[in-house]
């Protein structure tokens, strides 16, 4: 699993609106020096996932929509990243690893793997941005 720039800024996001005050794009990257760019993306996949809201209008922008308590690290990377193994034999079309022949490569790193997952599911954003 690597964990890219986009859940990075994804977390950024929410600690720029853990206050609970509706936020502008810019305002965001400004104070998470995220590129706009970049931003529009990431905020529209949070919107999917119910993690923030929308208002409309002049003084509209983003706020979240659920407690930085009830929501995880994991919440957030496993909607931003498209791929949570933490190598490609993790997969589910990986052919080395059988019934018949078991590999124990493979079985050691999905150990590690659920170990990995559940440290993030564990883990509320509100622990690692201080709000």
């Amino acid at each position: 699993m690597i964990i890219t720039k986009r859940s990075d800024y994804a977390l950024r996001v929410c600690r720029a609106l853990r206050d609970g005050k509706t936020h502008n794009v810019r305002e965001i990257c400004e104070k998470e020096d995220i590129p706009k760019a970049f931003a529009y993306k990431i905020i529209r996949e949070l919107e999917q996932g119910g993690i923030v809201k929308s208002e409309r209008g002049k003084e509209g922008g983003y706020y979240l929509n659920k407690k930085l308590d009830d929501l995880t690290v994991y919440d957030i990377v496993s909607l931003t990243e498209e791929d949570l193994a933490i190598v490609h034999c993790m997969k589910e079309d990986c052919g080395r690893n059988t019934d018949d022949i078991p590999c124990r490569m493979h079985t050691e790193l999905e150990r590690i793997q659920k170990i990995l997952e559940q440290e993030l599911k564990d883990k509320p954003i509100s622990d690692i941005i201080g709000a």
